[in-house]
């Protein structure tokens, strides 16, 4: 079952220890969800389609990139996770997140471990089943009109039900060019407040079409300001239709287990 796991922002995400062979086929998982549309609206479809269709993404398995010093490989039917970096790998096994070498942050590993993963992939990962779709009136970035589809989630869905999202979308092409976005990790308080991301660099990989290019942006009072830092630049993207080995994320020996950080 697939997980929804939603979470506060910032960047630094985690991870090392050697790289397993990430084309390996080895023990599948048993639970996979097949496309699920029927909840969709026409607006955010459209959407999905200009990005090579809910159908094509939903037939991938398999997900890897680099970004910031970290490699990441996802296991995208079920969302199984690892990151890697120089001196530490997390991963999500399914049912556990874990870290290796052991962290004195665990609570800041657990609710950032897929951050990246989730803002990277979107449009696709608000095609899942749980979530509703509202259209809006066009919103003005920097002069020019964009679509806007607002995302929530129903109760229980993921860590952060009451976090919201808007997709916005050029008008003539359907494809996304930014996202606002609420966070409300660890508090059960909505948030009117609003942080925003340009997507940029779009290509194709297996019919479907990803971003190369995340960039933050200051915002308040529907103004755009300044960018936030540097853009985090995704390099290496791979996806495939083949299962990644189910070895890349079990926890190791010695590994510390972050699911309950406050247990």
């Amino acid at each position: 079952m697939k997980k929804l796991l939603f979470f506060s922002l910032l960047t630094g995400l985690m991870a090392c220890q050697g790289t397993k062979n990430e084309s390996e086929v080895k023990d599948e998982p048993q639970v996979v969800q097949s496309s699920n549309t029927g909840h969709h609206i026409a607006s955010i479809a459209k959407v999905f389609e200009a990005h090579g269709g809910f159908d094509n993404w939903s037939a991938l398995k398999t997900l890897s990139y680099d970004n910031g010093g970290q490699h990441t490989i996802v296991e995208l039917q079920n969302r199984y996770t690892r990151i890697e970096s120089e001196n530490q790998t997390v991963g999500f096994d399914g049912e556990r997140v874990w870290v290796n070498p052991p962290s004195e942050n665990a609570a800041r590993q657990r609710m950032r471990y897929n951050l990246i993963f989730y803002f990277y992939s979107f449009p696709f990962v608000v095609g899942d089943p749980g979530i509703s779709y509202e259209d809006l009136e066009p919103i003005e970035l920097k002069g020019k009109s964009y679509n806007a589809v607002k995302v929530s989630y129903g109760d229980g869905i993921g860590d952060s039900p009451k976090d919201n999202y808007i997709v916005l979308s050029d008008p003539e092409t359907n494809q996304m060019h930014w996202l606002m976005y609420t966070a409300t990790f660890g508090r059960n308080e909505s948030s009117d407040r609003f942080s925003l991301i340009k997507y940029d660099g779009w290509q194709e990989f297996e019919g479907v079409v990803l971003p190369s290019s995340l960039q933050w942006y200051q915002y308040s009072d529907g103004v755009v300001g300044e960018p936030r830092g540097g853009a985090r630049v995704f390099e290496n993207i791979q996806v495939s239709k083949e299962y990644p080995s189910m070895d890349n994320f079990s926890m190791p020996e010695g590994a510390q287990d972050v699911t309950n950080p406050a247990t």
